[in-house]
């Protein structure tokens, strides 16, 4: 026994001189040694320690340098890569009974290290590394060896990591590592604790703690991320990027479980991850200013990850204090040149396909309960409104029950306010894979002046003012709207020419109910649509163009000019089915129409004011009528209405339309009266009643036109002005009454590319005044029922005494006269001056006769004294040389006779008489029996030379 003990003494003797004297020894020099001549780096320690009786190895302040061929430049310690406080491995003696290695502890403590990818893409630690890939034919790795370890510590002050590779050099950093393990080992089945901990660059921290089993091959526990800095993430990729991140905090835990004994199987419960403060900037301000995204927090809570059933459900996703700024110039949108990127897609262009014929994977399911977005501002600049600045906030969006693959419909809910004004909202249910579900929406009070500037340039006018609100609900399919249904109104509504003071046209309040639309069947129905307030003007310009023209600029009107005149035709559009549409009840209510001509001499203006009415019936469809009835007042007095039918899409179309006015005062038309006619209207008033209908593209029109009282006024220059007697035609179309009745029918082709309605009705009332003024007794013989012509009255040649018939004529005359006050007759006689001239000679040779002694009864009867007188005379008469000869025969008493009587001489004055005494014969008729005074017939003297002397009588015309 003491020779055995005394054995073991040297043994131990011997193992401690070993110790001693040999491994301390070579435990401080060989490595420095074999580092430097392995790998050319510098090795420092200041101390390696062995422990005989703990079997424990431990090294001191221990410093390795960087490889000889890196660039040292930019290490702020110089050429260190690494260096540490102190290393410790206790081997322990249960190793002798227990399977494997066993070790007391592995500690590391103070560790700092700077790992770095080079410039030329190296690594730092290359040389450590094993050089190419294992060869095709080693064997693969066998079993992990036994190894125990009680207690393992790993501490870093620093953990740097650099990419120099990268065209702006990268680096970040993790401080305060701190890893504590218990029990590890690859033979104990059961599960150990362990702890790490790690601060990273801007006080950001990383707790993992849990247990472990690598026979087992599991891994429970939990992993926290606390206050994590976004800054370094975002310089690891600020070369691909056009943003910064400006501030950013990531916040993440989790429960978490892995095994890897069979097939992997991971799972993630009661996970959470926020992000808060987040600020993301241009990184060139000076060319997206106004541009970034903020948030105060973005919250993910309860996640769920199950690998085995590939599921992943969310609770909640919520972001709260989000602003976004940005803007819209031509074709530039800030935003996306804000998040603009430039990562390669060599990674996804070197993926292989998947093999033919392979399964396709399972997919993953994923479920989020509930996403929000919380009081959201958006400021967005575009030149579509006015004001350009959008100011959209509070913003409040939730989405329901979110599931991919899309198992139903989510739940949406929108809710905004744009400038503190308009307030929005939108719910529903829409299939987010397919995109189809019905929105419902409502908005309040948009100011349609914020959308002035999208009125095109070529338009000469603004939106002056308007207020509009709208609710309703439009599916969707596809994400492309198929029905739209909505009620709205437009109220106090105004659009103003430029230049001008008062708006073009403008309503109190436009408003309807039940409008639908249906896009795939191109069909639009409106239950009710009501027009409340109306007011328009209609203004003509001296230059007798319209206001509404005035709309399109100048500009585009030479464009237009130009085009037309180039022969240029704009493309056909491509045939599609027309739209079908409905609108069965439109109401006007207090409504009125101003109208302005200031192309006449003296401008006129009126109002067409309280108008209100309906319109039903309106519709697309061929078969379907639309009805009409409106009424108002021209300056507020006189009635108005509009009442009757038409079938627009019918083919040809059709018409029933009658318009009346009543009590027109006429004296407020003198501005058209004098353009026009050449007359101001001192008094009057007019009632119109208009009746128009259209078939078989033909339109007939059934006018009566009665006009009280008329008088007109000064005459007025006007180059415009009809030449035709006025006031003439004025007196022969009103009656005793002072009344003016007229109907004037109309009709015309509507296919005729000539026709215009307008002119089809003027110039029916110039024809029906021009044939009044040139035919007068025509319609004077048409008050009286007459056939006869009453301008003109035969007599006896050389007689001035009226027979029965035309004393007959002269009563229908005076009858029509009764008729037409305002008129005056103008008598003139007439002559034929061979009838007449002979007719008196006759008369004068029948005076000679008695004055030679005949009676009448002599005369009457042509008795031998009356032929013997006659040859008497006839021979005193110069007898023509050529009828002087000694053989001839004498004339019979009878040519005798006419030889004798021709030879009587008769004056222009004789016959001037007669005429004139023709005329005043008809006067003392037409006075004293026909009842007209005295003043109203006047007798016109008669030139017996001039061309009218074609008759024996009197001829009539009127005057004034």
């Amino acid at each position: 026994m003491r020779k055995l003990l005394r054995a073991l003494a040297l043994i131990y003797l011997g193992y401690l001189a070993l110790s001693v004297l040999v491994i301390l020894p070579l435990l401080n020099f060989v490595p420095p040694w074999f580092v430097h001549k392995q790998y050319q780096r510098d090795l420092d320690m200041e101390l390696a320690l062995f422990n005989p009786f703990a079997l424990s190895l431990e090294v001191r302040q221990a410093r390795l340098s960087e490889a000889p061929t890196t660039p040292v430049a930019n290490i702020p310690d110089g050429d260190t890569f690494a260096r540490l406080d102190s290393a410790e491995v206790n081997l322990s003696l249960a190793s002798l009974w227990h399977s494997g290695w066993v070790f007391d502890a592995f500690a590391v403590e103070g560790i700092d290290v700077h790992l770095r990818r080079l410039a030329d893409e190296s690594l730092n630690i290359s040389d450590f590394l094993a050089p190419g890939d294992a060869p095709p034919d080693s064997e693969p790795a066998g079993e992990l060896p036994g190894v125990t370890v009680d207690d393992i510590r790993l501490s870093a002050y620093r953990i740097r990591v650099s990419d120099e590779a990268r065209p702006t050099p990268y680096t970040t950093h993790w401080d305060e590592l701190q890893i504590r393990m218990s029990d590890l080992s690859t033979v104990l089945e059961a599960g150990h604790p362990y702890h790490l901990r790690v601060l990273g660059e801007g006080g950001g921290s990383l707790e993992w703690q849990g247990e472990l089993s690598i026979p087992q091959g599991y891994s429970t526990g939990n992993v926290a991320l606390g206050n994590i800095d976004l800054r370094p993430f975002w310089r690891f990729v600020k070369d691909q990027v056009d943003f910064e991140v400006a501030d950013g905090r990531l916040h993440f835990t989790t429960d978490y479980r892995v095994d890897w004994s069979g097939e992997l199987s991971y799972a993630l419960d009661r996970a959470s991850l926020d992000i808060t403060q987040l600020t993301l900037t241009p990184m060139n301000s000076e060319a997206l200013p106004d541009t970034g995204v903020a948030l105060a927090a973005l919250g993910v809570k309860g996640i769920a990850v199950n690998g085995d059933s590939q599921q992943v459900t969310v609770d909640s996703a919520e972001v709260d204090g989000l602003r976004v700024s940005g803007w819209l110039e031509e074709e530039r949108i800030s935003l996306a040149e804000l998040f603009r990127t430039r990562f390669g897609n060599s990674a996804v262009e070197d993926q292989e396909p998947p093999a033919t014929g392979a399964e396709p994977a399972r997919p993953w399911q994923v479920s989020l309960s509930r996403a929000a977005i919380n009081g959201a501002e958006v400021l967005w600049r575009s030149p579509f409104t006015e004001p350009a600045q959008l100011a959209i906030a509070p913003l409040d969006i939730r989405v329901d029950n979110i599931r991919w693959p899309v198992q139903a419909p989510s739940a949406i809910d929108v809710s905004l306010v744009v400038n503190d004004t308009v307030t929005g909202q939108i719910d529903g249910e829409l299939q987010l894979e397919a995109g189809d579900g019905t929105l419902n929406f409502a908005v309040k009070k948009i100011p349609l002046a914020w959308f002035g500037p999208n009125i095109p340039e070529i338009l000469n006018a603004r939106i002056d003012s308007g207020l509009a609100s709208s609710e309703g609900s439009v599916s969707l399919s596809g994400f492309a709207p198929q029905a739209i249904a909505l009620a709205g109104a437009v109220e106090d509504f105004g659009i103003q020419l430029y230049q001008t003071e008062d708006a073009f046209t403008r309503w109190n309040t436009l408003d309807w109910e039940g409008l639908e639309v249906d896009l795939p069947g191109r069909r639009v129905s409106l239950a009710q649509l009501h027009l409340d307030g109306y007011a328009g003007r209609i203004h003509i310009r001296e230059d007798g163009s319209l206001n509404i023209q005035r709309l399109l600029r100048e500009e585009a009107e030479s464009q237009a000019e130009a085009a037309r005149a180039a022969g240029e035709e704009a493309a056909p559009d491509e045939e599609a089915e027309p739209w079908q549409f409905s609108a069965p009840a439109i109401f006007i209510s207090d409504s009125e129409v101003d109208f302005m001509d200031e192309s006449l001499p003296l401008h006129f203006r009126t109002v067409i004011g309280d108008v209100n009415g309906e319109i039903s019936g309106l519709s697309s469809d061929p078969g379907s009528e639309l009805d009409v009835d409106i009424k108002g007042s021209v300056d507020g007095y006189a009635p108005v209405v509009l009442a009757g039918s038409a079938s627009p899409f019918r083919a040809p179309p059709a018409l029933d339309l009658n318009l009346t006015f009543q009590g027109v005062d006429l004296a407020r038309l003198t501005p058209y009266s004098g353009t026009y006619a050449g007359y101001a209207i001192d008094r009057g008033t007019l009632n119109l009643d208009l009746k128009y209908s259209l078939a078989e593209d033909r339109l007939q029109g059934d006018n009566k036109v009665v006009i009280h009282q008329l008088k007109l006024g000064e005459k007025v220059d006007s180059d415009k002005a009809l030449d035709i007697p006025l006031q003439l035609g004025i007196a022969l179309l009103t009656d005793a009454n002072g009344v003016i009745d007229l109907a004037v029918p109309v009709s015309g082709d509507v296919n005729n590319p000539s026709f215009e309605l307008g002119s089809v009705i003027m110039g029916a009332f110039v024809n029906l005044i021009t044939k009044a003024i040139t035919a007068p007794f025509s319609l004077l013989a048409s008050l009286v029922g007459s056939e006869d012509d009453l301008q003109r009255f035969n007599f006896a040649a050389g007689s001035t005494e009226l027979d029965e018939h035309g004393r007959q004529k002269l009563l229908e005359l005076a009858a029509a006269m009764a008729q037409r006050p305002q008129l005056k007759l103008v008598i003139g006689g007439r002559l034929n001056p061979d009838s007449d001239r002979q007719k008196l000679q006759q008369q004068l040779l029948q005076e000679a006769l008695l004055a030679d002694g005949l009676t009448e009864a002599d005369i009457s009867g042509k008795s031998d004294a009356w032929a013997e007188v006659i040859a008497r005379r006839y021979a005193a008469l110069a007898i023509p040389p050529e009828a002087a000869t000694d053989d001839a025969e004498p004339p019979s008493p009878l040519a005798q006779s006419r030889r004798v009587q021709e030879q009587f001489p008769v004056p222009d004055a004789a016959l001037k008489t007669l005429a004139e005494e023709r005329a005043a014969s008809s006067k003392r008729f037409l006075v004293n029996e026909g009842g007209i005074a005295a003043d109203r017939a006047v007798i016109e003297q008669t030139d017996p030379a001039a061309d009218y002397n074609s008759f024996s009588g009197v001829e009539m015309s009127v005057d004034t």
